[in-house]
């Protein structure tokens, strides 16, 4: 993901049918398997697969990283930390003094269909219509859902505007959100016969055409439409990378609607499901709520089918490894959409959306999630050696960063890391530096290189992890700059670190075995101990030296 300035405001429940079976995700488990897919240098076929990196980690695939409860409390302390750019849209005041949007003319060239526009011309249009026909004076603010997936820019427009004939970028789109997501209206612009709402999603903020909004009559309406408990089952979530709804004559607001991963739908209680929906019957379907836009742009529900034999999951799926890794796969070879455009993921999108499932509601950009409270583990002053070590002691499932991009961590391979990302351009881990286009979900050790010849691994400058039940042993002690462990096994390792309450950074590590270890350590510095059958995490039992 490129790095940008965006307008602020910034986990396995199997399915639950009668026939309940975890091969839901068989196909996606094995989805590459065949030797005719390209793949990238150091990449099997078998590694295309969940399955292969959830059996080298065993039982630990099974293990809950977090609880509800503590991901409901991460989630309040993201919306709560101020670098996050985190939207508490609930808690918004209901009346607000509109102002009209004017932003300035961008000073770069733009082309749209490879045609050189008059930026002048253009951008004052928008400007004129947002003048004419947007919001003033005190207002109540407007409640709306999104009824089609849709494109959040900077300007009131659809066009795709790039920098240059070539861009495939849509250079002002800042994000994007799937239906059902909750929106807040604060301005409008009327413009060639077209209606566009400005306001804020829970990440972001924007333009948002009025035709992928329905508005609520109130926020109760709102409320009712998209807010749930974090550990309740009355609602479903898609857990592959698409679904879209089968075709209907008699039903043209619900036909063909696309469910992109993370998106969460009410289900229909049991005893208020009908015995017919438009023309079909609900046996083998999820009966859900689906909110539609009817002809005067106001919030309507209807009830809508999802085939048993989609990826989804009722309520959040609980957050472990292994749940991680299969939801992450079903995108694999999926087209890479700057800001989502396409109804599609760029690379922060890629892990909000995948970790959505989960119920944990991510920053927007790579930045952004840098900031998330007591997650970060800083690695940018750690040696490639050092920072190899660290990385295979994550979980599966954790998230690596360097400038502009996030990875998800699929586990190791002799030595070497792997990942799974929504990517750009690379170049393959060997041979000539032949930087490529990608534009898709790929797999790829941490060997690749970027531009300027460096690998993945030594670009990567932080983690972050969200596990709260790591196994940090016991039995670590520190006398006279000695540092004494017991208990341990076989690729147990020794972290030293400085920690600020936040995040650790200046890791060093070492394996360790029963015994006494010389540490040059500082007044404040951490030690922690790790299980070769534990994860890394950011809090751990740990010693802080001289407390």
């Amino acid at each position: 993901m490129k790095k940008r300035i965006i307008p602020c405001i910034t986990v396995s429940v199997l399915i639950t049918l009668s026939c309940a079976s975890p091969l839901s995700y068989a196909e996606a488990e094995n989805s590459a398997a065949d030797s005719r897919v390209s793949l990238a240098g150091g990449v099997t076929s078998e590694m295309c697969g969940s399955s292969y990196w959830k059996s080298k980690i065993g039982a630990n695939a099974d293990r809950l990283l977090m609880t509800y409860d503590e991901i409901d409390t991460l989630d309040q302390a993201m919306l709560d930390a101020p670098e996050t750019y985190m939207n508490d849209l609930k808690s918004m005041e209901e009346t607000y003094t509109a102002s009209v949007i004017k932003p300035d003319i961008p000073e770069r060239d733009y082309y749209i269909n490879g045609q050189l526009i008059d930026k002048t011309a253009y951008f004052n249009k928008m400007t004129d219509a947002m003048l004419s026909t947007g919001y003033t004076g005190e207002r109540q603010q407007q409640y709306a859902v999104v009824t089609r997936n849709a494109d959040m820019k900077d300007w009131p427009t659809n066009d795709i505007l790039g920098y240059s004939p070539t861009d495939a970028d849509d250079e002002i789109q800042s994000s994007s959100m799937v239906v059902n997501e909750p929106f807040i209206i604060r301005q409008k612009c009327e413009i060639d016969g077209k209606t566009f709402y400005s306001g804020y999603s829970s990440n972001c903020s924007g333009w948002v055409s009025g035709d992928c909004l329905a508005i609520c009559a109130d926020k109760q309406e709102w409320l009712d439409a998209w807010d749930v408990d974090t550990a309740s089952k009355d609602f479903l979530v898609v857990t592959q990378d698409k679904i879209v709804l089968e075709p209907s004559a008699l039903a043209p607001s619900t036909s063909e609607v696309k469910l992109c991963l993370g998106t969460i739908l009410k289900l229909v209680p049991e005893n208020e499901i009908p015995t017919n929906i438009a023309e079909r019957g609900p046996w083998n379907n999820y009966v859900v709520s689906l909110p539609t836009r009817a002809e005067d742009g106001t919030y309507r529900r209807e009830t809508a089918l999802i085939a048993q034999h989609y990826n989804v999951s009722v309520g959040f799926r609980p957050l472990t490894s292994g749940n991680i890794l299969d939801t992450a796969f079903t995108c694999l070879g999926d087209r890479y959409g700057w800001g989502g455009m396409l109804d599609s993921m760029d690379c922060s999108m890629y892990t909000r959306s995948v970790y959505r499932c989960f119920g944990l509601e991510l920053p927007r950009n790579t930045t952004w999630q840098l900031a998330i409270p007591g997650a970060r583990i800083d690695l940018s002053e750690t040696s490639d050696s050092d920072k190899a070590a660290l990385i295979n002691t994550l979980y599966p499932g954790a998230l690596l960063y360097f400038n502009g991009h996030t990875m998800i961590y699929t586990g190791c391979e002799n030595g070497i890391g792997y990942v799974i990302s929504d990517t750009g351009s690379l170049s393959d881990s060997k041979g000539e530096l032949e930087v490529r286009s990608m534009y898709s979900v790929i797999l790829n050790p941490l060997t690749v290189r970027r531009r300027n010849g460096s690998t993945w691994l030594n670009n990567v400058d932080s983690v972050i992890s969200f596990d709260k039940a790591g196994t940090g042993l016991s039995g670590l002690s520190y006398i006279g700059g000695k540092a004494s462990v017991s208990g341990t096994d076989d690729g147990s390792v020794l972290i030293h670190a400085s920690y600020d309450g936040e995040r650790l950074s200046n890791c060093e590590i070492q394996k360790v075995s029963s015994g006494s270890y010389d540490i040059d350590a500082s007044e404040g510095d951490s030690l922690m101990l790790w299980s070769s059958t534990g994860y890394m995490m950011p809090v751990a039992e740990k010693i802080t030296i001289g407390n």
